[in-house]
């Protein structure tokens, strides 16, 4: 089977995005990755049958190039568009997005910008709060961390976030204080439990606070079986090399193989993340018909190629949903544009009343779907 290789470069704010594809007959792959100015961002494998001809390869090698550039061309041209809408909700959402998207300047831009157009926007603080620790500006993130608990004291997930952003600022005491009340809200909270191991023995390590070094292997070690047995995921063979290490009281070892137990999962729920939020960026109210339209085509194309993709099928049928709820709206602005012309026109009130009533049930179903899908 021969070797296909496809590239494509896109200049954009200083940067340059590079995405290459290739496939691997051996292990029977596609793999799209997407580089920014030589840094690996984010990529996509894709397994095909064993039995497959050189010219089926190769077009799915161009229909998943193809894909991955438009893909990027849509989402730096949606960070253009929001930018310059002044819509804290849209800027919020598409930086959320592409936080996931590894596209960390760019998501802290926009969040701060929603930030100052809406000050109390705990959502925005907290999301940002991750953007500057991806960017190693930890005073930022627990400035950005900080405010959204404040705002939000009682939220589990804001509490270990600010335990998590402590930690990379070597506040072990700190740390642990929103650790706990992470896990008082939440008692099913693995994430907390987890950290709250990390934090002690950091502290073990770098002596912080004497009182927290007691009893630090007994702790730990009922700290990190707590997190297993309500999330699997952390039981890795990493895992069990930093309890082995735990046991040999070699901390600094200990502590970087759960980092990095931790980091994975990590890495595996922005995955899970980028993928809805794809379809996200495609399937919301300040997303124009057109870009809707434009994915619709793009589906039906991809459909044509690849007539037993489920998943197509699935993302089309939500996108003709947001597209009919769109004109939805635009027949609702008509009514409303009629009574403005004429305020006495009983049918069109009438119309109107039955039209945002309606409304109202295909939002929630289009977004009870689009909550399914994440």
């Amino acid at each position: 089977m021969e070797l296909y290789n496809l590239s494509s470069r896109i200049v954009e704010n200083e940067k340059e995005f590079l995405i290459k594809t290739t496939n691997d007959a051996k292990q029977g792959i596609i793999q799209s990755s997407l580089f920014v100015n030589g840094e690996l961002l984010d990529s996509n494998v894709i397994p095909h049958a064993e039995a497959i001809a050189d010219s089926e390869v190769l077009e799915l090698v161009k229909s998943t190039h193809g894909r991955k550039k438009t893909e990027l061309e849509y989402m730096l041209n949606s960070y253009k568009d929001v930018a310059g809408q002044g819509s804290p909700e849209m800027m919020y959402h598409l930086g959320t997005a592409l936080y996931y998207k590894r596209m960390y300047a760019e998501s802290r831009h926009l969040l701060a910008t929603a930030i100052t157009l809406k000050p109390n926007y705990h959502e925005a603080f907290f999301s940002m709060s991750q953007a500057e620790l991806a960017l190693n500006n930890v005073d930022a993130a627990l400035d950005a961390g900080n405010r959204a608990v404040e705002m939000k004291p009682g939220y589990a997930d804001y509490r270990n976030n600010l335990g998590e952003i402590y930690i990379a600022a070597n506040s072990c005491k700190r740390a642990i204080i929103e650790l706990e009340e992470a896990v008082r809200l939440n008692v099913y909270y693995a994430d907390a439990y987890f950290n709250m191991a990390m934090a002690y023995i950091l502290n073990g390590i770098r002596h912080e606070d004497f009182s927290m070094f007691s009893d630090l292997g007994r702790k730990t070690m009922d700290l990190l079986k707590k997190a297993t047995l309500i999330n699997l995921d952390y039981k890795t063979t990493v895992f069990d090399e930093a309890v082995s290490f735990l046991s040999n009281e070699q901390l600094q070892e200990a502590f970087a193989k759960l980092k990095k137990v931790r980091d994975d999962i990590r890495e595996k729920r922005r995955r899970e993340k980028t993928e809805y939020f794809d379809r996200f960026l495609m399937h919301t109210d300040w997303l124009s018909q057109s870009r809707i339209a434009d994915r619709i085509s793009f589906l039906e194309k991809e459909i044509d190629r690849n007539p037993g993709y489920v998943d197509l099928f699935y993302e089309l049928a939500i996108c003709y949903l947001h597209q009919a709820k769109s004109n939805w709206q635009k027949g609702i602005d008509h009514f409303k544009k009629a009574l403005e012309l004429n305020p006495e026109l009983k049918k069109a009130r009438w119309a109107l009343d039955l039209a945002e009533e309606q409304y109202l049930k295909t939002c929630d179903t289009v977004y009870d779907i689009a909550e399914k899908d994440s």
